[in-house]
């Protein structure tokens, strides 16, 4: 499925709470340091599911049904509890998934009266194509990001495509790097200290929500996978093919965090061969099976 097919998918699919979720993952595309704000209590999220401190706050609202009279009480009740909770914002986005179906005008008509009330607030309201739009012009620079957002929860329980693994494998082996490599130079992990389940090691190394969920889902089919694949390519080339892998994460992770390594060292991989649903997760298979057994990540 292509992207922006699987894209429009994501507004028809999710409501409440995964919604939200989903806002606050690709608005993090453009604002890198934006906060996700989980309710406190009885003193709920302050009408704020997202923040950007200084600048701005991300309001959203995923009902079943859009309907002008609740959404309009809406906006107006969560503008005010922001303006009075003590954020320090200039911005105020309301984002509602009206999936495709466009806001009623009364709708348009009161975020319009909002704006003249509060001229010291830049107040937008955010509906389904607007923020489609934002996540396509976000695609040059940041695609790989939102293939991991909009694949978090994929189900890869029956991937047995060996042919695709066959063909990472392949494409790996004809490196010179991996030509020159002797197989003394790879580690005997038996013997130093590293944290054989990947699931741990994914907690000291990925921050991020949906790439924690997105590598654990492959980390859990790896073993599975490779274990039936390695006697077909033979000990030493998977070793080696290991000791690329690695070497290639540790040179990214020298100049960045662990989990912005891994996505360069998909990357890497990935630029090698060309575009296909099933190689890509194949490509994934084969990390998360040396990221659970090699010392790729921190472990502690």
């Amino acid at each position: 499925m292509e992207i922006i097919d699987k894209l429009e998918l994501a507004f028809y699919k999710k409501n409440g709470n995964d919604f939200e979720d989903f806002v606050v993952s690709v608005y993090k595309l453009q604002f890198p340091n934006l906060l996700a704000v989980k309710p406190q209590g009885q003193k709920g999220d302050g009408a704020n599911d997202g923040y950007v401190s200084g600048k701005l706050v991300v309001q959203v609202y995923a009902p079943e049904k859009v309907e002008a009279d609740k959404t309009i009480a809406k906006i107006l009740r969560d503008f005010e509890r922001a303006k009075n909770y003590g954020w320090d914002f200039n911005e105020w986005h309301f984002v509602v998934n009206d999936k495709f179906n466009k806001l009623h005008n009364d709708i348009h008509m009161a975020i319009d009266k909002l704006k003249k009330e509060n001229i010291n607030f830049a107040i937008k309201v955010i509906d389904a194509e607007t923020l489609r739009d934002k996540v396509i012009s976000q695609l040059d620079k940041n695609k790989l990001r939102i293939y991991i957002i909009l694949n978090a929860d994929k189900d890869i329980s029956e991937f047995g495509d060996f042919e695709k693994v066959e063909k990472v494998i392949d494409a790996l082996s004809k490196e010179k790097s991996i030509r020159k490599i002797q197989t003394v130079d790879f580690k005997n992990f038996s013997s130093e200290e590293f944290l054989p389940d990947g699931i741990k090691k994914l907690e000291i190394n990925v921050e991020d929500n949906n790439l924690f969920k997105f590598f654990g889902i492959h980390i859990e089919k790896s073993q599975e996978v490779m274990e039936e694949y390695i006697p077909q390519i033979g000990l030493d080339l998977f070793t080696e093919i290991g000791k690329y892998i690695q070497d290639v994460y540790k040179k990214y992770e020298l100049k960045m965090k662990p989990e912005i390594a891994l996505l360069k060292t998909y990357e890497t991989i990935y630029n090698k061969l060309d575009d296909d649903a099933n190689l890509q997760t194949a490509i994934w298979v084969i990390m998360a099976y040396f990221f659970d057994i090699c010392d790729i990540g921190k472990i502690k």
